[in-house]
């Protein structure tokens, strides 16, 4: 299980970036074509995902923004999006 939560924000679609983040991070979430939930373990940063995603690094070839998620979002979307958030909601 995973012990925290990034959330990969992209300034336009990219459908690379998805594998990518699967390729290092299988549970990797799919919300929309530029937003990305990632679980993670405790030692990987935000850094080490948006390398990962290609957002930074000699590799960079989108833009975008990884955040650390906690227990305080609101809104209304996607069932499956509020599972999953719920789910890791003693992080």
């Amino acid at each position: 299980m995973a012990d925290k939560l990034f959330a990969v924000v992209l300034d336009e679609p990219n459908e690379e970036v998805l594998k990518r983040l699967k390729e290092k991070h299988d549970n990797t979430y799919c919300h929309t074509s530029t937003f990305f939930v990632v679980p993670v373990r405790q030692n990987v940063t935000t850094d080490d995902v948006a390398h990962d995603a290609g957002i930074k690094g000699k590799k960079r070839d989108v833009t975008g923004i990884v955040f650390k998620i906690n227990s305080a979002y609101s809104g209304y979307t996607k069932k499956n999006l509020w599972e999953l958030l719920s789910s890791y909601e003693t992080l």
